[in-house]
């Protein structure tokens, strides 16, 4: 399966942000920011099961009670949400996010409408800020890793895109740091493109990882621009 990555989007709730991007600075809060955001779309930035790790669905979870008198064991039952395990050291990983555009090549449609449904982000979904910014992705990319490349050596880092699961059927688990790029379907209009830093600090506050000029490789537009500058046509031959 190849998946190519050609623009990435990146959406801001006010033009200094905006800005501070072009200039390199990527603002990455805690993922402990995001479990703990409040807000009314429960599918939108606050994410209460981010890095989850382990996800149970109740059938798979036994608990039962043992007499130390006799050893005979008595199930309780009632458990009728997921299980839900996630890893404390996960809560102070510093991640920046944004929405990727991409294909994958083993992907087949019906039409072009099907196609570009699943290429393109549905703005109509979800609130992340009304301004934007179309981004090149492989120089993106590039610069991403020198810049953490650079970093000292008692950091963690990595990026990737984010896959989702039905939190309705899906039970397993993700192995180590795998489980900050899994998230429930709810999301799944986002794309989004993960970036994670972690050292040995722990604490609340942010950081900012500067990775040079990106002005040459970005466009500004407005949310709700964006679909009429990013489009997919077929060509007739």
């Amino acid at each position: 399966m190849a998946i190519r990555i050609f623009f990435f989007v990146r959406f801001f709730k006010e033009e200094k942000h905006r800005q501070d991007f072009i200039k390199g600075d990527l603002y990455m809060n805690r993922l402990k920011y995001f479990k703990h955001y409040e807000e009314e779309d429960p599918c939108n930035i606050g994410d209460p099961h981010e890095g989850a790790y382990k996800w149970l669905q109740p059938d798979q979870v036994v608990i039962h009670i043992t007499d130390p008198r006799t050893g005979k064991e008595y199930p309780i039952e009632g458990i009728i949400k997921p299980v839900v395990f996630q890893y404390t050291a996960h809560d102070d990983y510093h991640v920046y996010c944004m929405s990727a555009l991409y294909f994958n090549d083993d992907d087949r449609f019906d039409s072009h409408e099907e196609m570009a449904a699943a290429s393109l982000l549905d703005t109509s979904i979800g609130d992340l800020g009304d301004y934007c910014l179309i981004i090149k992705a492989q120089p993106f990319i590039d610069r991403l890793d020198k810049a953490l490349e650079a970093l000292p050596n008692d950091h963690v880092f990595g990026h990737g895109l984010v896959q989702y699961f039905d939190p309705e059927v899906f039970s397993g688990s993700f192995e180590g740091d795998a489980a900050i790029f899994h998230k429930r379907n709810c999301f799944s209009h986002q794309r989004e493109y993960r970036i994670f830093v972690a050292d040995e600090q722990q604490g609340n506050t942010p950081r900012i990882i500067n990775i040079g000029d990106l002005s040459d490789i970005v466009m500004s537009c407005s949310k709700a621009e964006l679909n009429n500058i990013v489009k997919i046509q077929t060509v007739d031959n």
